[in-house]
C-alpha cells in the first residue's frame, strides 16, 4: 500500500530533523569547516545523494539548523499561535524558558560552540537570513520591553535582547555557580517583577 501524502510529509519532516541534529553535533565536534556532506549524511544514515533532496547545500543546512532556535522560540512564546501574545502566554514563557535552557544545556554548548568559528560566524553575519528569526524575537522583545520602565524602546529593546542571551550564556555555562535551584528562584523573581507592569 503507498504511503499518504501526510505519512509521507511525517517521514521527511523526521528525516530533516535527524539531519539538522547530526550536522549540529558534525559542526561543534569537527567543525563547520571539516565536516562534509557526506559525513552530515553517514551520520544521519543516508546517502550523499540523498541528503541533497532535503538541503541543497551545507549553508541551506546551518540556515535551517539555525531557524531551529527560532522555532522553538515561537512556540514557547506564541503557543496558540494567534499573533498576540497575552500575560498568560508571557508568564507561561518565562516558565518555559527557564524549564528549555536548563534541560537543553548540552544543545545549547553545541550552538555556543559553533557560533564563534570564524566561517559560522561570517555566515551569521553575512549570509544568514534573519527574517523569521527577527519577527520571532521581535514578538517575544516586543511583550517585555513594553513591561520595563524606561519609555525609549529602543533600550527596551536592547535590554529585553541583551537579558535573553545573557541569560541562555550564564545558564548554559554556569550550572556549577547557578544550580537549577537559584533559576527556579530567579525565575520566579522575574515572573514577579513583570506581572506588576
Amino acid at each position: 500500500m503507498p504511503r499518504t501524502k501526510e505519512q509521507y510529509e511525517k517521514i521527511r519532516s523526521e528525516k530533516r530533523a535527524l539531519i539538522k541534529e547530526k550536522a549540529l553535533l558534525l559542526f561543534a565536534e569537527k567543525g563547520f569547516d571539516a565536516t562534509s556532506i557526506s559525513d552530515i549524511a553517514r551520520a544521519a544514515g543516508i546517502s550523499k545523494g540523498l541528503m541533497y533532496n532535503y538541503f541543497t547545500s551545507k549553508e541551506d543546512l546551518l540556515q535551517a539548523v539555525w531557524d531551529n532556535l527560532t522555532e522553538v522560540f515561537a512556540l514557547m512564546i506564541d503557543p496558540d499561535n494567534d499573533g498576540e501574545i497575552s500575560d498568560s502566554e508571557g508568564a507561561d514563557f518565562i516558565d518555559k524558558l527557564f524549564e528549555h535552557l536548563i534541560n537543553n544545556r548540552p544543545l545549547y554548548k553545541l550552538y555556543y560552540q559553533i557560533s564563534f568559528q570564524p566561517t559560522v560566524l561570517n555566515f551569521l553575519t553575512t549570509r544568514y537570513d534573519p527574517s523569521k528569526a527577527q519577527r520571532e524575537q521581535n514578538r517575544i522583545i516586543g511583550y517585555f520591553r513594553q513591561k520595563l520602565p524606561s519609555n525609549n524602546m529602543s533600550i527596551n529593546h536592547f535590554t529585553v535582547l541583551v537579558f535573553l542571551k545573557g541569560l541562555a550564556l550564564v545558564s548554559t555555562y554556569t550550572e556549577s555557580v547557578y544550580d537549577n535551584g537559584f533559576l527556579m528562584k530567579y525565575k520566579e523573581f522575574l515572573k514577579e517583577c513583570f506581572s506588576h507592569n
